[in-house]
């Protein structure tokens, strides 16, 4: 009995270990992701493995480099960091626990000068624009202890026009409209794009490249455009071979879920861009993970909107190969149990009745007296110590007592 009572209590404690097996959520590893220790939250997506490393360990070196690049501008850089790469998880929530807009917005009002000079300015000013307010009483977000947001102030327009700015350069080569900074970035990312564009292995990929540089872009009705993943694949596969020929470090694919296409490679912004699992499962959507460098120009576009990856090297994306997941695995050693404990139940009642079938036989209780122990009138007859039957004692000894 003792060790039914131990594999029931295996199952219940496994069916409550739903953070780590059973559950959607998994601790963040402070030995992979040391910056995400002390964030304010202990939780992330149960994330399936990218190849045969785990999520939070291919995702590390990014988070390394993205944090120390920014650690130094503001008090909530490493939380906002995390919280892109491995955001909140919260099993009474559906999705990720996403910081609120003016975490965002203080993030890049003190960061704004590294974020220029590496070119991620622009995202992260439209990006603030996707996430809901902290005075939203009915908004769940994210915000660091201590927070204080940024004093009430004219927000000034800062993404530049896709009319009169982005789509003019991008489409007709028209740089004119650009501002010096951008200008002079954008002419040197396609110089260095000479050789694959030499190759004509694209027809998106200049057209590309210049909106990598000049999107996000706010359009007359306010919708606000960013260049579409499906280019940024189809760019990839098309010119991967092309990329690593000439040791070209092109930026990897952001997913921005979902896809609106306003066309010319632009894409409607509609979601916070942040790795989640069911956005992953899908092995088209799912960028390959870049080669780890310093937050630059060439890899600007992989310091945010990154998300995990499963591709594997060449850009072309692989089937989904990734293991049972841990929540089946958990519900198959539950039932395992459960039926091991029904049988170990069974096991032990059998055992008990026979032990009083063999304690009433020796007391010689009648419910226990085998037919062939009744004589013809009726009566019951004890035989020996063995409880014989009848005939075959009659046979050893010719009497019988009645």
């Amino acid at each position: 009995m003792f060790l039914a009572i131990l594999v029931l209590n295996c199952a219940v404690l496994l069916l409550s270990i739903d953070f780590t097996l059973a559950g959607k959520c998994r601790q963040i590893n402070s030995t992979l992701l040391p910056d995400c220790a002390n964030v304010g939250y202990k939780f992330t997506a149960n994330f399936p493995d990218v190849g045969q490393r785990s999520y939070q360990d291919s995702v590390s070196s990014e988070v390394a480099i993205f944090a120390e690049g920014f650690k130094n501008c503001s008090a909530h850089s490493k939380m906002f960091v995390c919280s892109l790469y491995v955001p909140k998880c919260s099993e009474g929530v559906e999705g990720p626990v996403l910081p609120c807009r003016e975490v965002c917005e203080r993030f890049v009002d003190d960061c704004g000068k590294p974020l220029k000079d590496s070119g991620l300015y622009k995202r992260y000013v439209a990006y603030c624009g996707l996430l809901l307010s902290e005075e939203d009483s009915s908004t769940y977000c994210l915000k660091p202890e201590g927070f204080v947001s940024l004093p009430n102030r004219t927000k000034e327009a800062r993404l530049p026009s896709c009319e009169t700015v982005s789509k003019p350069a991008c489409l007709n080569d028209n740089f004119s409209g650009l501002g010096n900074t951008t200008r002079t970035r954008l002419q040197s990312f396609l110089n260095s794009l000479v050789p694959v564009l030499n190759s004509n292995c694209s027809a998106n990929l200049k057209k590309f490249a210049c909106f990598i540089e000049t999107s996000p872009c706010v359009t007359n009705d306010g919708s606000t455009l960013h260049v579409c993943q499906s280019a940024c694949q189809e760019v990839r596969r098309n010119c991967d071979e092309e990329f690593q020929r000439h040791n070209i470090d092109f930026p990897p694919c952001t997913p921005t879920y979902p896809e609106i296409n306003a066309g010319n490679c632009l894409c409607q912004l509609s979601q916070w861009p942040v790795p989640w699992p069911w956005m992953i499962q899908n092995p088209g959507t799912t960028p390959r993970i870049p080669a780890v460098k310093a937050i630059s120009k060439a890899n600007s576009d992989h310091g945010k909107g990154n998300t995990p990856d499963k591709s594997k090297p060449g850009g072309k994306t692989q089937p989904n190969k990734t293991a049972l997941s841990s929540g089946v695995l958990a519900a198959a050693v539950v039932g395992f149990l459960i039926v091991l404990f029904v049988v170990i139940l069974l096991l032990h009642l059998t055992i008990k009745k026979c032990k009083k079938n063999v304690e009433a036989r020796k007391r010689g209780d009648p419910e226990y007296i085998n037919d062939s122990n009744v004589s013809s009138n009726g009566k019951s007859v004890t035989i020996g110590a063995g409880n014989q039957g009848f005939d075959e004692e009659i046979n050893q000894s010719e009497s019988a007592l009645y």
